[in-house]
């Protein structure tokens, strides 16, 4: 669907919901709000791919070419650089401590598992998601970067399967919507003690797992919680020609609650 049609579309059901007075008017602005907010996201990310021709312009990942698959608003980040910039530091650290394979558990569609098989050239990434359609947006992005050949696809992540495939030295990068808490478990995966790991810590869905997690490996790694920050809207020079409110709406990643970052290395890999 083009710009033209997706606007008349989205006006089209604004329309209609303003009109369907037996609904509560709380709950029909709700609905307006949102169909406003996609249609100005549509119109936003039409005019930064045109601007960057979709290739990601600063961060760790700075080249990977994108696409606009990516759900919601995320490609807008994404596309900039400041997608989870609070990150960035860790990221670049990894290209240091040089790794031959990466476990990304909840992949998506695909930008941490191929920007990473661009930032390690020598590793290899499993790439996990239990949603088929990510799983394919993953496997073309690889294609697209020119990583398919070191990129493994699959299916849902169990502890039996982390089990195999988390060798010592192995960099394990997590983001699984609270399923965090039964997959990282050192006692079912033993592996884990000598990994470094990543995970975004759903707080919001299990108040717990901000504190689990680092007392699960505080005598076996170096462990630090990473917040999350604010983003300065003039930061970035792929921004210059946007307004104040287009920054900002674009450096926006609309999350659903607090989602710090775990950084656990490992002592002993």
């Amino acid at each position: 669907m083009n710009i033209e049609d997706f606007a008349k579309t989205v006006l089209d059901r604004i329309l209609e919901i303003g009109l369907r007075q037996s609904a509560p008017a709380a709950e029909r602005m709700a609905q307006i709000a949102n169909s406003g907010v996609r249609y100005y996201n549509v119109l936003l990310r039409t005019k930064l791919i045109s601007k960057t021709n979709s290739i990601v312009q600063h961060g760790p990942f700075a080249g990977m070419q994108c696409t606009s698959a990516v759900g919601g608003s995320g490609i807008l980040p994404r596309l900039i650089g400041s997608y989870e910039a609070e990150l960035h530091d860790a990221i670049y650290q990894f290209a240091d401590r040089g790794y031959q394979r990466v476990v990304n558990i909840g992949c998506g569609e695909g930008y941490y598992a191929v920007g990473l098989a661009r930032l390690l050239p020598a590793a290899h990434v499993f790439a996990l998601d239990s949603d088929p359609s990510a799983q394919a947006f993953c496997r073309s992005l690889a294609q697209l970067n020119g990583v398919a050949d070191r990129i493994t696809i699959m299916g849902h992540c169990t502890p039996d399967m982390l089990h195999d495939l988390a060798q010592p030295g192995t960099l394990i990068f997590c983001d699984c919507e609270g399923s965090e808490f039964e997959l990282l478990d050192p006692i079912a995966v033993p592996q884990l003690l000598h990994c470094d790991i990543l995970v975004e810590l759903h707080d919001f869905i299990r108040p717990a797992i901000s504190s689990a997690l680092p007392d699960r490996f505080q005598s076996t790694h170096i462990t630090r919680i990473i917040p999350q920050t604010t983003r300065d809207p003039r930061a970035y020079a792929t921004l210059e020609s946007f307004t104040d409110f287009e920054r900002v709406f674009a450096l926006c990643e609309f999350r659903g609650g607090s989602t710090p970052w775990g950084l656990f290395l490992a002592k002993e890999r």
